[in-house]
């Protein structure tokens, strides 16, 4: 997590990156090489040399996502990009790789992707999709949800629909919670019991994500529901877990939802999707917490599983049957 918050990088729309980093990362001057996948990065020359913790480089291709390795002199390379991907027309899209693990190596970038719902990408965005070169996603959403945040992709991805209820057991949870309450710590709490039957109830359709990242042949994934939070968020969590990558890393990319995750502008959305008949700032309030990410969320996940099963890497071994030899 120190290296994810030491390197910043901003790619701008007109072609151009800022390039940030803290001397947790390095006070040495630093050459910065660039390439559209992390195993295409062209080493031959620079693009851009720093002593001064910055770099401001022009003339990228804009809508393509890039990879940057940054060379620190007398230092080991790392492979960086911007966490979010800009794609217009999506919710919270954002790219797993580059998280160290506990034995100190590293998720790769551009493998594995998580995402809300894709459902009004715009022509530019389908380019930068199509580039990422996805071909399997894990779609937790509903059949009403899929039906409402349509999205047809580029490149036809293989989509398996694992059908995780937004809700405790049935996908009308929250629509008696909001027709129920007026209390927002009464929505906290319901968001508490969901993510937790995420870990319980609904832990067997977790399953065939671990089936598909061990298949043999490598493809990039997605994984995405609505909103991309918490559904997305436990899965997410599983997997770093079993990629070996520390809790601390793990809530840190989980929280990140609160900066991707656009909770004012989905207000509407959400009280149409779960008829809430209240309206003005009664009605905003009483979402709100729905709409937030909040460390607790994914903190019962852990807590239950802890208390249940000793830690996650058991609770992967009992529920998908991911050994040591499916953890190598």
């Amino acid at each position: 997590m120190k290296l994810a918050k030491a390197i910043q990088i901003r790619e701008i729309n007109d072609g151009s990156v800022e390039l940030h980093w803290t001397q947790a990362f390095t006070s040495a001057p630093v050459d910065i090489f660039i390439g559209r996948t992390p195993d295409s990065i062209d080493t031959s020359a620079p693009r851009a040399r720093s002593a001064e913790r910055t770099a401001l480089i022009k003339g990228l291709a804009p809508g393509v996502r890039h990879y940057y390795q940054l060379s620190p002199h007398g230092g080991q390379p790392v492979i960086m990009a911007q966490r979010d991907v800009p794609l217009p027309g999506s919710v919270n899209f954002r790219d797993l790789g580059g998280y160290t693990t506990a034995d100190n190596r590293r998720v790769k970038w551009g493998r594995l992707y998580r995402s809300g719902h894709l459902s009004k990408l715009t022509a530019r965005a389908q380019q930068t999709f199509a580039a990422l070169d996805i071909r399997a996603v894990c779609d937790f959403r509903l059949s009403e949800e899929r039906a409402n945040e349509a999205m047809a992709l580029p490149n036809n991805p293989t989509v398996d629909v694992l059908e995780i209820p937004p809700g405790v057991k049935d996908r009308y949870f929250f629509h008696r919670v909001f027709r129920e309450s007026s209390d927002p710590h009464d929505v906290v709490q319901a968001v508490h019991d969901v993510v937790r039957s995420m870990v319980n109830e609904s832990a067997p359709r977790y399953r065939r994500l671990f089936e598909l990242l061990l298949e043999p042949t490598e493809q990039n994934i997605l994984i995405n529901c609505s909103a991309g939070k918490e559904r997305t968020g436990v899965a997410s969590a599983l997997i770093l877990t079993a990629l070996g990558v520390p809790r601390e890393t793990i809530y840190y990319d989980f929280m990140l939802s609160k900066i991707y995750f656009p909770a004012e502008g989905e207000i509407p959305r959400v009280l149409e999707k779960y008829e809430v008949g209240r309206v003005g700032d009664a009605a905003r309030a009483l979402v709100m917490p729905l709409l937030e990410t909040r460390e607790s969320y994914l903190k019962v996940a852990f807590d239950f599983i802890d208390e249940n099963f000793g830690d996650g890497i058991n609770f992967l071994q009992q529920h998908f049957d991911v050994g040591p030899p499916e953890l190598a």
